[in-house]
């Protein structure tokens, strides 16, 4: 049966990336089109969205000079102006160093060190510059580590919504995020590529009929931290006004450990033969020497996670730098009188995840099986991922282990998650409940925080927070367990964006449909004005704030709720302990 099923995922991938390349080789034959901007001429190709929606393509600029060679491990250099025309014809190109995922279906891109590239997508027939369209930039996630703009493509956006997408690369794993602790050593490079590409969108986006004084950063997962500690940065003030954060803010596991940092740089240095001495530059200059594949495969992180336990911690990302991340940016959100939490409650906030954001917890389990059928924690620990997860499981290593992770030890803490999430209901029920824990303490209740933060006493700017419980045709990632339910964590990307990942186009009904173009309108209209309803949105969507706490729930029908997990949040986030009240969980 297995193997049945593996034949028709690859047969239905086969399948769409046949008429993916029959339309853009239709696509190849339409007109070019030229544009003159600041760092010189771009060309992009026309195409139709739908046979129904004419748009023009730019893919493939460079917002920085190529960080190969001596530029490896510093940050992006500004890229200039150039003297010939950039753009490619193709509808992607390749991502940022990584190793493949080894997922079925994942979409072949090609990956390479001279990544730092962009791409424009713009509504219409023509460029007009004095059309001003509201613009949205993409950060991609994937846990620092994967993740290109190839597997994003933003039609359905631009198309429906009449805005322009920005999506880019930026460098991930070690390249990106080379934690070494010396102060010569230039830390969290991946956001300062992050920066560069707004940057270069404020410099340019004008010629292609953008706004550049309004902008929209939108991330998903890691890429959703990304935007959330972007607008932690006063000094990105003007780059953008307004964040979707999607699945992911900033938590107690932004930051990479320092521990954790020194297991990462010694597998590397192991592994590349590049001996740590007291002066870094020997050090760099021997890594810079090293071929790019080798560094990727030197640090793997199932070598790093602990085989007896669960972790949610962080080896590769951001850290404290004492530049672009002064303190932990968790402290920083509830510092009303800090600059960084100025800027961020200056800017339009929308905030949400999906139902199960905790299917992370068995795709850190499936990951782990590398080549086998079972991993070498499932054998410690006595467990059969696929058919449940044992309450002694969750017991002893799960909520210690995350506990662990983000609030050190505190066996009274775990001891109350034990409780609460202990299920009298069966085995498959403690198996969600056990999922559920997972994605509560790391996502669902950090993002109630931020929204709490962002919206307290805040009349200079607006707060919104949404819940995707529709679940999707097709679920990310390796498929889930059959005790599983609900709507997974990255199961929501459907909605916004043609998927390359996997064939989920073909899977989708009407109401998926229906739903895609709902919240496509309601982002849209956040881009554009910072308040998603408008005459047309099925329902208004209501602010959130600290009282009321409103919240939408895209399903199919959009409905409005308060109170989303709100004794979640006062057992994870004690300094919201006042979040229950007695009416929690009334329908409005």
């Amino acid at each position: 049966m297995a193997d049945i099923a593996k034949c028709i995922s690859l047969f239905l991938l086969v399948m769409v990336l046949a008429l993916s390349r029959k339309s853009a080789h239709g696509e190849l034959s339409n007109p070019s089109i030229l544009v003159d901007t600041p760092s010189g001429r771009v060309k992009g190709y026309k195409e139709t969205h739908n046979q129904t929606h004419p748009m023009i393509r730019f893919i493939g600029i460079p917002y920085a000079e190529p960080p190969v060679n001596n530029l490896r491990f510093r940050k992006p250099r500004p890229i200039g102006i150039w003297d010939d025309v950039r753009g490619i014809p193709n509808d992607h190109g390749p991502g940022c160093m990584q190793d493949d995922g080894n997922y079925i279906g994942t979409y072949e891109m090609g990956f390479s060190e001279d990544c730092l590239y962009l791409n424009i997508y713009v509504p219409g027939r023509e460029i007009k510059q004095t059309k001003t369209f509201s613009v949205m930039v993409w950060i991609h996630g994937k846990d620092f580590i994967h993740g290109s703009t190839s597997e994003y493509f933003p039609h359905n956006i631009v198309a429906h919504g009449d805005v322009i997408v920005v999506t880019f690369n930026y460098r991930l794993g070690v390249f990106g995020f080379l934690n070494i602790d010396d102060q010569d050593v230039t830390k969290n490079l991946g956001l300062w590529d992050q920066i560069a590409a707004l940057q270069w969108v404020h410099k340019n986006i004008a010629a292609f009929g953008g706004n550049p004084e309004n902008v929209t950063i939108i991330g998903h997962s890691s890429g959703a931290v990304c935007a959330h500690l972007l607008s932690l940065m006063p000094r990105n003030g003007g780059l953008f006004q307004r964040v979707i954060a999607m699945s992911g803010v900033v938590s107690r596991n932004t930051v990479v450990k320092p521990n954790n940092a020194e297991k990462v740089d010694r597998l590397l240095s192991e592994r590349t033969n590049c001996t740590e001495t007291t002066q870094s530059s020997i050090y760099l200059d021997c890594l810079r020497s090293v071929p790019a594949e080798k560094i990727v495969n030197a640090v793997i992180l199932q070598d790093l996670i602990p085989t007896d336990n669960i972790t949610a911690d962080l080896y590769v990302g951001p850290s404290i730098d004492g530049g672009l991340i002064i303190k932990d940016p968790y402290l920083l959100l509830s510092d009303f009188d800090s600059s960084e939490s100025r800027f961020f409650r200056s800017l339009d906030f929308v905030a949400g995840t999906t139902d199960v954001e905790g299917s992370l917890l068995y795709r850190k389990i499936v990951d782990s099986r590398k080549t086998s059928l079972v991993s070498e924690y499932e054998n410690n620990l006595n467990l059969s991922l696929d058919s449940e997860i044992p309450f002694h499981v969750f017991k002893d290593s799960i909520a210690p282990g995350v506990i662990n992770s983000l609030y050190g030890n505190n066996p009274i803490l775990t001891h109350k998650v034990v409780d609460f999430y202990h299920s009298h209901r069966g085995s498959l029920d403690q198996s969600n409940q056990a999922i559920q824990m997972y994605g509560q303490a790391t996502i669902v209740t950090p993002t109630i925080s931020a929204l709490v933060a962002h919206s307290r006493n805040n009349a200079a700017s607006k707060t919104y927070h949404y819940l995707v419980t529709l679940i999707s045709p097709l679920p990310e990632g390796p498929p889930p367990p059959l005790w599983f339910g609900g709507c997974g964590h990255g199961d929501e990307l459907y909605l916004l964006f043609r998927l390359m990942a996997t064939p989920i186009n073909l899977q989708m009904r009407d109401f998926h449909h229906d739903l895609s173009r709902k919240v496509v309108r309601y982002w849209t209209n956040f881009a554009k004005t910072g308040n998603p309803s408008d005459d047309d949105t099925e329902i208004t969507w209501p602010a959130y704030d600290e009282d009321k706490r409103h919240y939408l729930i895209l399903d199919y029908p959009i409905i409005s709720h308060i109170d989303y997990s709100s004794e979640e949040v006062a057992l994870f986030q004690p300094e919201l302990s006042n979040y229950v009240r007695t009416n929690s969980h009334d329908e409005l």
